[in-house]
């Protein structure tokens, strides 16, 4: 029943944030913390954090994301607390519904109470950094989070609708129909197929590089500015430098003096989806289990929302059986999601890769084996490197298809224990020199496909395809030998496009098969059929190759047969599985042709060249991209093209040029020797004031591939500082 709050609730709600205010001891023991604390800025703005202790780090760490991204790191908050609908409105209510059904702030308050005491400190400096950053920015209005808990932080392991192979449409459907009707919903929109986020992870022995030791590229793909790039030290161990997702205290994806890590997006199967057989037996719903019914588990989730000046609430029952929730339903069948619950464990995974010095320790961080969804890329000062092929990976019956909803009715379908690390797919060392993931496939992960792995291990443990940027790295990697870290940054920004030159021929011999082509595509066919599939600004070909390509990827994703996986999805917009083998060659044709028109409506030609097109532009937050401001032009195109800095791009409302929104963000090449050496770059800056001059002092160098040193050691660091203070200072 929808319930309106009343003036006298919004006054009692009112107080009670206002209750959550610190009191002047806990501000003081605040501020001494903060003493404890050093934050120096480099030239380039990056932030060094040091402290006596791990805590301390974290405590730094969380108060620096604040300092560039508060609003970010509230919304993170925002969303794992399944609190997104009191800020945003009714559009976000099955957002939080679905957050609140795998954890809510009774059982983070319970893992919490579980958590080891080494690790709780870490939790509670993670409060008390943002905390921190709150009492000392008062003009910073919190949208909604007035305090944050320690607990908070454990709720981690919130599963992504979009990873969990389901479509968010149906989840909505489903939860919609038991509801309330009286609510009035706002549907989903969906957005159009672009390609989802990626990466890039190579890691190359001794016997390729100049220097003998071992090189890691760290080239995470996603939304810009969604990345902090940092460095935080403490005299327990801890010198660990890359890029943490905003609202999370580990480095995600870095490198500490001894080894470094890169984490690719994995399709390695570890949530799968059942049908479970249904019947409403008075009142009651019972699901069928092995040749008997048991009752189907029900929660009432009370959610509010904003409309207007008010706030109103939504009541939910949802429905779970011993696979897990019900989170869809097809043909009379309601789908439950099974994945792995280890909120308190991965935290500590990370934390503890974080501080290994060898690959033992990180082996035995990895070995929780609770992390889902990421692959591994390794490399080491003592000349190892590594890729294991996902981390948690239970052990399923093979003849099922597990990429789509197996039978929930049998035991046979039931998980049996899971693999140890060391029976993962994976290469340590291999002789040819180098490992990469794009993505993609491990069977092509040194470069020839491996029969040998394909023979032994489950298909649901080979799930992925081969993208065209892995296609594109293996081209690179073959040709590495004495590699310096800038011979394989200019490796990672290589301008061939393995994604056209596998479809682009597919049009070229369509329109030779038409008997009468059309007339005005002559001069098109002939840019396409000269060219090298080389992206490049003043590159027209570049421009019709790209637009005809997305035209391509609505057709094979309409093939799809529902109930789809979203991996099947992915593995199309990622261009690991794009075909035109199905498609007439009227149609591929036609396709161009309509790139023609739309051009030619745009911008007056066809002969749009690629820079003129696809372009950067940093912003504030609030302010739309616009032709009419400073941009500049871009070479790289988006993954699915092959292209290894990816970078896609889209038209916005009154604007003719298509704008960067996703890509590479944080990117670094690193050298482990005796001492550490490497570049990096981030996606504009590393200040989100525009009036910084680090909102843009990167943009040169990451359009054209020229890397920042890493500046790491203390003493360089001292070197030309241009800030140092303490937390509030």
């Amino acid at each position: 029943m929808k319930t309106i709050v009343s003036l006298l609730i919004l006054i009692t709600f009112s107080v009670s944030g206002r209750a959550q205010s610190f009191s002047q001891s806990e501000i003081s023991a605040l501020r001494k913390q903060a003493q404890q604390v050093t934050i120096i800025k480099d030239k380039w703005g990056v932030p060094h954090v040091y402290a006596k202790t791990d805590a301390g780090a974290v405590f730094g760490m969380m108060y620096v994301q604040c300092e560039e991204f508060f609003e970010k790191v509230e919304g993170t908050l925002i969303n794992r607390l399944g609190r997104q609908a009191e800020v945003e409105g009714e559009e976000a209510l099955y957002k939080d519904l679905w957050a609140r059904m795998y954890i809510d702030s009774t059982k983070a308050k319970a893992l919490y109470g579980q958590t080891p005491r080494w690790l709780k400190k870490l939790c509670i400096a993670y409060a008390d950094g943002i905390n921190f950053y709150m009492v000392s920015h008062p003009e910073k209005k919190p949208k909604l989070i007035q305090r944050v808990e320690p607990w908070m932080v454990l709720m981690n392991n919130i599963p992504s609708i979009g990873g969990s192979n389901i479509d968010e449409d149906q989840f909505i459907k489903f939860y919609a129909s038991y509801a309330d009707k009286s609510l009035s919903y706002l549907p989903y929109e969906k957005e159009e197929p672009w390609e989802p986020a990626g990466s890039n992870g190579w890691a190359i022995g001794p016997s390729r590089t100049a220097s003998k030791n071992a090189m890691l590229l760290i080239n995470p793909h996603s939304e810009f500015y969604g990345r902090i790039e940092i460095q935080v030290v403490s005299k327990k161990g801890l010198n660990a430098y890359g890029a943490p997702f905003l609202g999370q205290f580990n480095i995600f994806q870095g490198f500490n003096e001894y080894c470094g890590w890169m984490h690719p997006v994995s399709l390695s199967d570890a949530k799968d989806l059942y049908t479970e057989h249904i019947e409403k037996k008075e009142g009651k719903f019972f699901y069928q289990y092995d040749g008997a019914w048991r009752p189907v588990d029900s929660t009432r989730i009370t959610l509010r929302y904003k409309k207007g000046n008010e706030l109103l609430t939504k009541t939910f029952t949802t429905y779970r059986t011993h696979h897990g929730p019900v989170v869809s339903a097809y043909d009379n069948q309601w789908i439950t999601l099974k994945t792995i619950d280890a909120n308190i464990d991965l935290l500590a995974m990370h934390w503890k890769k974080m501080k290994a010095t060898n690959m033992k320790e990180f082996k035995a961080a990895l070995d929780t084996r609770v992390m889902v969804g990421s692959n591994i890329i390794y490399a080491d000062r003592d000349g190892n490197i590594a890729y294991w092929h996902g981390n948690f990976v239970p052990k399923k019956d093979p003849a099922q298809d597990w990429k789509h909803a197996v039978e929930g009715s049998t035991p046979a379908t039931e998980w049996q224990g899971t693999y140890a690390l060391d029976d993962l797919p994976q290469y340590i060392n291999p002789a040819n020199g180098w490992v990469q993931n794009c993505n993609s496939t491990i069977l092509y992960g040194t470069g020839a496909y491996d029969s040998t792995m394909r023979a032994t291990k489950p298909l649901y443990m080979l799930p992925d395809g081969q993208t065209p940027r892995a296609s594109s790295a293996i081209r690179v990697l073959e040709k590495l030998k004495n590699a310096t870290v800038d011979d394989v940054i200019t490796a990672a920004h290589d301008p061939y496009l393995s994604g056209a030159a596998r479809h682009i021929p597919s049009l070229l011999a369509a329109y030779q098969k038409l008997s009468s082509p059309p007339t005005q595509l002559v001069a098109p066919i002939q840019a396409l059929s000269s060219w090298n599939y080389e992206s490049d600004t003043a590159s027209v070909a570049t421009s019709l190759a790209v637009l005809w390509i997305e035209k391509l990827i609505p057709l094979n994703l309409a093939r799809l047969q529902k109930p789809y996986a979203n991996e099947d999805r992915y593995s199309i917009t990622n261009g690991a599985t794009i075909a035109t083998d199905f498609i007439p060659a009227e149609k591929q044709v036609e396709l161009l042709a309509q790139v023609i028109t739309e051009l030619e409506k745009e911008h007056g030609t066809w002969q749009v060249p690629w820079g003129t097109l696809n372009r950067f532009q940093r912003n504030a937050d609030d302010v739309a991209f616009s032709d009419s401001k400073p941009s500049r032009a871009v070479l790289a195109t988006p993954g699915f093209m092959g292209s290894l800095n990816a970078y896609v791009s889209r038209k916005v409302p009154d604007a003719k040029k298509r704008y960067g929104i996703t890509g590479n963000t944080f990117v670094a090449v690193v050298e482990f020797g005796k001492e550490l050496k490497g570049k990096s770059i981030l996606t504009g800056g590393s200040s989100t004031d525009p009036a910084s001059p680090h909102f843009t002092d990167q943009v040169p160098g990451y359009i054209n591939g020229q890397y920042k040193d890493i500046i790491f050691y203390k003493k360089d660091v001292l070197n030309g500082a241009e800030k140092t203070y303490h937390p509030g200072e």
